[in-house]
C-alpha cells in the first residue's frame, strides 16, 4: 500500500472535525468513565483549543491519506512537530472503515518515520486508548514502546 500526505481542505477539515469531536467524547467517555455530555464537552474544547485556527493552526499538521493504489483520499492524519525537542506526537490517526485491515496505517506510520527522521526528528509518539486494541497491536508491531497506562474504575 503506497500513501501519501496531502494538504486538507478546509471543507475536508470540518468535516473530519464533524466525524472527530463525538467520536473522541465516546472514548473519553468510555474510557475515562466521564458521562456523556461532559465528554462531549471536553472534546469540543480540547479542539477549540489545539486547533483554534482549524487546519492552519500554528504547530498542527493535519492531512489526508491519500492511496495512490485507490487514487482517492482513505483517511486524515494529525500530528505535532516539537522542534526543541526533535519529537513529534501523533494526535490521531484515522483510516476510513472500507480501507482498514489492509496495511494503509502502517504504510502512513512508516512513510511518516522516514520522513520525521529525514527531517532530524529523533522520535515520535501517540497515544492509544485502552479499548482499541487494534491499533495497540499495530503500534507495538512497528516497535512502539508503551510509555504510560491511566487506568480506572467504576464504583
Amino acid at each position: 500500500m503506497r500513501t501519501e500526505l496531502r494538504k486538507i481542505t478546509e471543507d475536508e477539515f470540518d468535516k473530519y472535525i464533524e466525524d472527530f469531536i463525538p467520536d473522541y467524547a465516546k472514548d473519553l467517555s468510555h474510557n475515562f468513565l466521564l458521562p456523556s455530555e461532559l465528554a462531549l464537552e471536553e472534546s469540543r474544547q480540547f479542539m477549540d483549543n489545539i486547533l483554534p485556527d482549524k487546519q492552519e493552526s500554528d504547530g498542527q499538521s493535519v492531512y489526508n491519506i491519500y492511496s495512490i493504489e485507490e487514487e482517492k483520499n482513505i483517511g486524515v492524519i494529525w500530528y505535532n512537530i516539537q522542534p526543541d525537542s526533535k519529537k513529534v506526537f501523533v494526535f490521531h490517526i484515522l483510516v476510513y472503515e472500507d480501507f482498514r485491515k489492509k496495511g494503509y496505517a502502517t504504510s502512513v506510520l512508516q512513510q511518516l518515520e522516514s520522513d520525521m527522521k529525514n527531517q532530524g526528528i529523533t522520535s515520535l509518539g501517540l497515544s492509544v486508548f485502552g479499548n482499541n486494541s487494534g491499533a495497540y497491536k499495530l503500534y507495538k508491531k512497528l516497535g512502539y514502546n508503551t510509555a504510560s497506562i491511566s487506568m480506572g474504575k467504576t464504583l
